[in-house]
């Protein structure tokens, strides 16, 4: 998830650069409203609308996005810039468009390619669909993807968050095929790779709080040695959920504080080599958010639309009236 409230409905993607820099793999946001999935050329004049709701996840020329139903899941992977169909992939739910001209996928929630709904599958460039992970069969369930910057490694949450509240990470490595139980604490979640997958940050919660809310720690793991450090240590009064990796030095995560009973958020930029903790400027409120490791980017989604700040935390583009911002590289579902 990228949202602690929010879920997805349809996609737009925006260029970020002018058209002259304009390449075969242009940097794209996509933003989603309630009905339609648009598509914006170089220069910010339309391509293409699509009438999509669900997750959807972009990058390179493809949009991919749910269609179908919990009992006919698709992912239908289009052209971004042309809204053409490439392919669509049956009894698949949550695809995320990787590079190499690879989409990852959770199985449908129809059960047929895998009843306990426990795994996770890519289809490759030449069409070939391969599982890629599959975690021990029981009453858990997925809970959250995602990939370091060449797809070669990945990270899973998986647990039940409806009422239980247990959870733990999971990280399989492509290029050994191996899978590794990263926590056993029950209490771990949200784990995302820097860009180099070599460090995976993911929130530690630590006691149940007021409204829902949980003490989230953000801690650190380095993949070769195993050691973990709390890089910023939540409470009951202010927690930090869901961070993701901005670049190898710095991460986004959401801030909760408890001011005067009510929690609110916000979102900061944390140092992981000091913990040193920045509020990213409007954020206040912060809904869905996205983070592009590739472009050094985040957008978020605020009272006046979507931001998109680069990593020096200045403003590179406000979109006034749009919701849920998606850039191309972020590689969570």
């Amino acid at each position: 998830m990228r949202c602690l409230t929010c879920a997805l409905a349809a996609a737009v993607a925006v260029t970020l650069v002018p058209a002259a820099a304009a390449a075969p793999l242009p940097n794209l946001v996509a933003v989603v409203n309630d009905t339609t999935m648009k598509t914006f050329r170089p220069d910010g004049s339309l391509a293409t609308t699509l009438t999509a709701s669900g997750f959807a996840s972009i990058g390179d020329t493809r949009i991919a996005f749910d269609a179908g139903s919990g009992g006919n899941d698709i992912v239908d992977v289009r052209d971004a810039r042309t809204g053409s169909p490439r392919y669509a992939i049956p009894n698949a739910f949550r695809g995320i468009v990787l590079p190499q001209g690879q989409v990852a996928f959770w199985p449908g929630r129809n059960g047929v390619r895998d009843p306990l709904a426990d795994s996770i599958w890519i289809r490759l460039r030449d069409g070939r669909i391969r599982k890629l992970l599959q975690l021990p069969g029981g009453e858990d369930t997925l809970l959250s993807t995602s990939f370091d910057r060449t797809a070669r490694r990945l990270v899973v949450a998986n647990g039940n968050d409806l009422d239980v509240f247990r959870y733990d990470v999971w990280l399989r490595d492509r290029t050994t095929a191996k899978t590794r139980r990263l926590t056993r604490d029950h209490h771990s979640r949200w784990p995302a790779p820097r860009g180099d997958g070599k460090v995976v940050a993911y929130t530690h919660e630590r006691g149940a709080c007021a409204a829902g809310q949980h003490a989230s720690d953000i801690v650190l793991l380095t993949l070769s040695t195993g050691k973990k450090r709390v890089l910023a240590r939540g409470s009951c009064t202010r927690t930090y959920p869901q961070p993701v990796f901005l670049t190898n030095g710095t991460l986004i995560s959401y801030r909760g504080r408890r001011v005067g009973g009510v929690w609110r958020f916000d979102l900061v930029r944390v140092a992981t080599a000091t913990g040193r903790r920045t509020v990213v400027p409007g954020s206040a409120g912060a809904g869905v958010l996205s983070v592009s490791q590739p472009q050094r980017l985040l957008a978020f989604e605020g009272p006046n639309g979507v931001t998109i700040i680069d990593r020096n935390l200045a403003a590179v583009r406000v979109m006034p009236n749009l919701s849920t911002p998606l850039l191309a590289g972020d590689l969570r579902n």
